[in-house]
């Protein structure tokens, strides 16, 4: 152990080896600094398209506001988004420090460009000690080459991009201070305890990195032993100082990981950080068996890294510590290879180098094989997962963006705005902004903007509860709709005085045809709301759809408001398995008739969750239950055919003409 945690050591008086001037691992060095400086500005460009299409999440807007608000002044900001006093989200007081920096841009998104300098940078640390060590411990070629896979392990991993893509975290905005403290303590410097502080701003997640370097710097060896231990003391007693003035108020230790305390995994009310303790001493099996259920995310976020960088005593501490505290949350949110786990990424290929490094002279071919494997699976990963980074984070597309910029320069600053989590993040520079998550209840006050876009970017919200609010609100509610089109619905509404919080409705009432898509209809919304309809275009195609909702498997009853004076097709489709479920020919309507017909929701796999292949697999949030069942109107064109709203509701009871099998049919 003490040979191998020499190896991560890289003291500049231990003499030169065998090699010489390493004329050969200067020039990686040199490429190794331009490929991360191309590296910056693909980051770079890449947060300024998703910032330019509104792909900026619930997570931006929980950061954003706060950042603003303590720029303009408001020291001690309210987060509307997270529903407490933001100090209170896990003490991340690095956002204080930032505010100045938000009067040079004026733009939120200096947030995700700093989190882009802080990541390579970070890797810019990681790649200068890899080189560092292997010049102090191999021959010149022997160190070009781990110096170069060092490299590789970096800017290859497709999590490092995954991570900087989703919005804007304390945890990547401080990785810089992380790595440059692990370097440092590995070398004894007293420097190490300079960023110590950053680490803590970053909030009580972070202080967990520093119990993690501290123990690594305990077992690395005597240089760092007692610098290693008091960082451990240090990092425990500011989690404990964050527990005891609640800083933890809305993720606190007991309530995330209260399940592990007792069999069945249901979390005891006013539960202590001793009684979970006590509860987990007392059920270990829980907490392994909850381990061995994230497996394939544990490996998935160590991979791409080198597996080997768990050996050195230096990086292996503090990779336990992230990857408990993330995997044994429950669920796979924290546990699937996103920007909590980013010291992984950044950290274990150090680990790899030195392990390497220690065996090069003892087992020289055995240490080829294990880089070539190392090289090949981060390439693996890579291709695996590197392709599927625009589809994943870039889901707005850019018409939509374009009439959000409309519309968010129409909204006055006073407003407080309701707007589609997926696009929430560039209107939160506000004092009160709210997303649509769901059937959830949203606290109103005086003049409201309401943004819905249904189908574009990440939505919680199903396209059924985003229709349903955008029929409410046209509807009983009497907003005014201000500007539609592109997918893009907004509204300016001011609720009565008795009115203190609206409520989503859900998907549980009708949804109306004119909010939804068509390739061969337009919106008519003429007159009174009552009478706004889908009108056929006179071509050949739907004349409505997008018409969806997220059902369970079981029986419905589809239910269709339409006039047309030519033959129509109402159609029945599970989108999650694009097959056809139910069809019905309607010759024609005397007026506004109610088409009915029954269908049967199968229980079907969702084949667009994505696992990976082969070896490189991650398992992250399952999609929502159920299977997303749409109703469409088609027509053959020709015909006036005018929808107005359609419901799909649970069949109770026999029903006349029940559908058999499903088939599947192909798209017109």
């Amino acid at each position: 152990m003490s040979e191998l945690a020499s190896a991560v050591s890289t003291r500049q008086d231990e003499g030169e080896p065998p090699s010489g001037e390493h004329r050969l691992l200067c020039r990686v060095r040199r490429v190794g600094y331009v490929v991360l400086g191309v590296q910056l500005v693909v980051f770079l460009v890449w947060s300024a398209i998703l910032y330019s299409r509104f792909a900026v999440t619930f997570d931006f807007a929980a950061y954003y506001q706060p950042w603003f608000l303590i720029a303009h002044g408001h020291l001690n900001p309210y987060s509307t988004i997270m529903g407490v006093p933001f100090w209170q989200n896990d003490s991340e007081f690095l956002l204080w420090a930032l505010a100045p920096i938000y009067w040079i841009t004026r733009s939120g998104l200096t947030l995700p460009w700093l989190q882009d300098v802080s990541v390579v940078a970070a890797e810019a640390v990681a790649f200068t000690w890899v080189c560092e060590l292997v010049r102090q411990r191999c021959r010149d070629r022997d160190a070009a080459w781990l110096g170069g896979l060092g490299l590789l392990l970096l800017v290859a991993n497709p999590w490092i991009c995954w991570a900087v893509s989703f919005d804007a975290h304390q945890e990547v905005l401080c990785i810089v201070f992380v790595v440059l403290m692990a370097w440092d303590l590995s070398q004894g410097r007293r420097r190490a305890w300079f960023w110590i502080v950053p680490v803590f701003a970053a909030g009580a997640a972070s202080a967990t990195y520093v119990v993690g370097i501290g123990l690594g710097g305990v077992l690395a060896g005597r240089r760092s032993r007692r610098m290693g231990a008091g960082m451990v003391l240090l990092g425990l007693g500011y989690s404990l100082f964050v527990v005891l003035i609640h800083g933890d108020g809305l993720v606190s230790i007991p309530r995330m990981y209260g399940y592990l305390a007792v069999p069945g995994g249901h979390t005891q009310r006013n539960l202590t950080l001793l009684g979970l303790v006590e509860g987990i001493a007392g059920h270990p099996l829980g907490l392994l068996g909850v381990l061995w259920a994230k497996r394939a995310d544990m490996i998935a976020n160590l991979a791409p890294g080198g597996l080997l960088g768990f050996g050195a005593p230096i990086v292996l501490p503090l990779m336990v510590v992230v990857l408990l505290a993330n995997c044994l949350v429950p669920g796979y949110q924290f546990a699937e290879p996103l920007h909590q786990n980013i010291p992984v990424y950044v950290l274990v290929p150090v680990g790899t180098v030195a392990v390497l490094c220690w065996l090069l002279p003892r087992h020289r071919r055995l240490a080829l094989a294990l880089a070539g494997l190392a090289a090949a699976q981060v390439l693996g990963w890579a291709a695996v997962w590197g392709p599927r980074i625009p589809g994943q984070w870039l889901r707005v597309p850019a018409p939509a963006a374009a009439a959000l910029t409309g519309v968010e320069a129409r909204i006055p600053a006073s407003a407080e705005v309701i707007v589609s989590q997926g696009v929430i993040g560039r209107f939160s520079d506000r004092t009160r902004i709210y997303g649509l998550l769901g059937p959830i209840a949203i606290p109103v006050r005086g003049l409201t903007w309401v943004v819905i876009t249904p189908t574009a970017g990440i939505e919680a919200a199903s396209v059924a509860t985003s229709m349903a609010l955008i029929g409410e609100l046209a509807g009983p509610l009497h907003a005014t709709l201000v500007t539609h089109g592109n997918g893009v619905w907004a509204f300016r509404w001011t609720p009565p005085a008795s009115t203190r919080q609206i409520v989503p409705p859900g998907g549980q009432s009708p949804l109306p045809a004119w909010a939804a898509a068509a390739t061969a209809g337009r919106p008519v919304l003429d007159g009174p709301v009552s009478g706004w309809h889908m009108a056929a275009t006179g071509t050949r195609g739907y004349v409505s759809d997008g018409l969806e909702w997220q059902e369970p498997a079981g029986r419905y009853l589809a239910d269709v408001a339409l006039a047309a004076n030519g033959p129509v097709n109402v159609e029945v489709w599970d989108d999650t398995t694009s097959t056809l479920l139910a069809r019905r020919t309607v010759p024609s309507t005397s007026g506004i008739e109610q088409v009915a017909m029954p269908v049967s929701v199968p229980d079907a796999p969702d084949a667009t969750a994505y696992a990976g292949w082969g070896p490189f697999r991650a398992d992250f949030n399952l999609p929502p239950a159920g299977q997303r069942t749409e109703v469409r109107v088609w027509s053959p064109g020709g015909t006036a055919v005018d929808v107005y709203s359609a419901y799909l509701s649970p069949a109770v009871g026999p029903v006349p003409g029940w559908p058999g099998a499903s088939r599947r049919a192909p798209f017109r």
